[in-house]
């Protein structure tokens, strides 16, 4: 679990970087995501949480950091760096407020929910899964399988600990699904390009493949 999520979005990364674009990926989602993390990452260091929960949270906060970098670059919008400075509320908080902390827990599972809202609302309006990387859903997958099987095997001392993972399927379902939809992605054969004209503003080549053509 540990090494999908700290892989989890290097193929966005890779895929933003290749392209030199963010479009189709949800900015606002991943403001989203990096608040969440950056409390988990906080919190569970200072409740002393299991290390695959706390690098969980650090290697989250840090590939987010990266996106950061790159909504500055590519939409030339340098206000994004702001949030590069959010994880020092959360520790502010858990040194002065240390009772804050059971209550500060939520933000994650609340923010893994909400921060897909704005991503699959850019599929829609777009009619396309074209900006996400699949590549980053096979992992978010994996990933969530795997945490779900160790939570199993070791119980966590937070119980939200097995929605953070159930939550990563979740969405890695969801997002299948858009590109199911949209894409006409199978998992078994090569997706079949429609003959409908596409509006959504991505090149065919944009789009990837999914499991039964992706290398992964």
């Amino acid at each position: 679990a540990t090494f999908c999520f700290t892989l989890q979005y290097a193929p966005q990364a890779i895929k933003n970087f290749q392209r030199q674009s963010t479009e189709g990926f949800s900015s606002t989602g991943i403001i989203i995501k990096l608040v969440g993390a950056a409390f988990l990452m906080i919190n569970a260091y200072l409740t002393g949480e299991t290390a695959s929960v706390v690098l969980y949270g650090v290697f989250n906060v840090v590939q987010h950091s990266i996106f950061m970098f790159q909504f500055a670059s590519y939409k030339q919008d340098y206000k994004f760096l702001i949030w590069l400075a959010f994880p020092l509320i959360p520790y502010f908080m858990g040194q002065l407020l240390p009772s804050t902390i059971p209550l500060t827990n939520m933000i994650k599972p609340g923010a893994q929910v909400f921060s897909h809202i704005p991503q699959l609302y850019v599929c829609y309006q777009k009619k396309t899964a074209g900006g996400v990387s699949l590549k980053t859903q096979h992992l978010n997958m994996i990933g969530g399988v795997a945490g779900l099987i160790m939570c199993i095997i070791i119980e966590p001392k937070s119980k939200m600990t097995y929605f953070l993972y159930i939550n990563s399927m979740f969405q890695a379902i969801t997002l299948y699904f858009v590109a199911i939809v949209y894409d006409n992605y199978t998992f078994c054969i090569p997706p079949q390009k429609s003959k409908a004209p596409r509006t959504s503003g991505f090149n065919q080549d944009e789009v990837e493949p999914m499991l039964g053509d992706a290398n992964v």
